[in-house]
């Protein structure tokens, strides 16, 4: 399964592209950090999948997710962030989120969104 990641934070990213790479089947596209050159990006790969963090440099992850699923309806979408508030879950489920994960507590449930997704 092929997976795109959008994430400001580069440590972040780093640990998420050897996280995704371990799991087998799992093959990491590549990597953006904001809305601009992930949604380009994104439009023009084969990715089945997305991590995507609702804060980014250049504005909310949820309205990319908004365009993403406009664009690319199959795709699954985890969103994964520090801002892991019920508000922002309710927001992101209505967007089209496929999962929601709290980056500081449920880090480690990822690979069962990417194993079930497979």
């Amino acid at each position: 399964m092929n997976l795109y990641i959008v994430e400001d934070s580069v440590l972040i990213q780093n640990r998420l592209v050897r996280f995704v790479e371990e799991v087998p089947g799992m093959h990491v596209l590549g990597v953006a950090s904001d809305m601009g050159s992930a949604y380009q990006a994104l439009l023009g790969n084969d990715a089945d999948a997305l991590i995507l963090d609702i804060q980014l440099a250049d504005g909310n992850g949820l309205q990319l997710l908004k365009n993403i699923k406009q664009s690319k309806p199959g795709i699954k979408v985890v969103v994964l962030t520090n801002h892991a508030t019920e508000n922002n879950r309710q927001h992101a489920l209505r967007a089209g989120a496929d999962g929601f994960l709290d980056k500081s507590t449920d880090f480690a449930l990822l690979q069962d969104y990417l194993l079930r997704w497979q």
